[in-house]
């Protein structure tokens, strides 16, 4: 029996976890990876897309169309972060020069034709600033009944990395992020709370180079600098994955523990700038509840299941 695919259509600024989250959709007989749109937030533009066409084609889905997206966000000036991305956006990752072009449509066109006539819902997977996703819901909101829902890596309920409360993708573009969670589409929000527990440390990252394949060559190289940096700077023994949780999530929804929950954008407070402001209160207003919170992860089955998607691409 054929088990239905999964419709999604990514969006990322290519850095490092965005490339493995990529690797891990392609990877996966159950998503059918219709797209996959970029935006500025990791790196420049320019650099965001480069990576993107040049992991889609070392991973051998040249067929997968990638759109160029909003080179800024809505309402600020970029903030780019070379400091764990590296200058390229890959780390010490060394690809070939991408072949492929972009997708004739912009981002926010791809995404509308793409809903608009597709018989199915689809799943939208930002792993970025949401500044694509907000231009598509207030340019064409006509699209919302074709999207499923909403899966994101982004925020976090009871932590930061850009200030104290505020996560990167959310601090980058958080006015976008406001449209997005007041937009009435369900959200799956993959925040720092599940995303800095799904980590790998350095005897994950040499079983996944163990695997003698280009996914895993291409994990042990970009995690270089990115391990060093997690371990130099944070509590965790080893460098956070985050943007494969969400793959991750729409794969093995059961490894992952959530909460619903009533996410807010902060876009003005001085010290509290793009937090994701989450009420659990046992006595709030649930109708207002727009998002499912994630929290918690199975780490060993996470870190299996990147070191089974390298093993594809033997």
């Amino acid at each position: 029996m054929d088990i239905k695919k999964i419709p999604v259509i990514m969006d990322v600024d290519t850095g490092i976890d965005d490339a493995v989250a990529i690797m891990l959709a392609m990877s996966s007989d159950k998503i059918d990876l219709k797209g996959i749109t970029v935006v500025a937030g990791n790196q420049t533009l320019e650099k965001t897309l480069h990576n993107t066409l040049s992991v889609v084609e070392y991973f051998g889905r040249s067929d997968i169309p990638v759109a160029a997206g909003a080179d800024r966000p809505l309402v600020k000036e970029l903030y780019v972060d070379p400091a764990t991305h590296g200058e390229s956006g890959l780390g010490t990752a060394k690809l070939p020069q991408p072949t492929i072009k972009p997708h004739a449509l912009d981002a926010v066109s791809f995404l509308r034709e793409t809903l608009e006539k597709s018989e199915d819902k689809i799943t939208l997977v930002p792993v970025a600033p949401l500044t694509n996703i907000a231009l598509l819901l207030t340019c064409y909101p006509h699209v919302k009944e074709k999207i499923e829902k909403i899966v994101m890596m982004g925020g976090g309920a009871f932590e930061g990395n850009m200030n104290a409360v505020s996560e990167f993708n959310m601090f980058v573009d958080p006015e976008a992020a406001q449209i997005v969670f007041d937009s009435g589409v369900d959200i799956v929000m993959c925040g720092l709370d599940v995303t800095m527990k799904s980590y790998t440390t350095m005897e994950d990252i040499l079983a996944l180079k163990a695997t003698d394949t280009k996914a895993g060559d291409f994990c042990a190289e970009a995690f270089g600098v990115y391990y060093d940096r997690y371990v130099s700077n944070s509590r965790l023994p080893g460098c956070a994955v985050h943007d494969a949780v969400t793959i991750t999530y729409l794969l093995h929804p059961e490894w992952i523990k959530t909460e619903k929950a009533n996410v807010k954008m902060d876009i003005d407070g001085a010290e509290t700038y793009g937090q994701t402001v989450c009420d659990f209160r046992p006595d709030r207003d649930k109708t207002n509840d727009n998002a499912l919170v994630c929290l918690d992860i199975d780490r060993e089955k996470f870190v299996n299941l990147l070191i089974k998607a390298c093993e594809y691409y033997k």
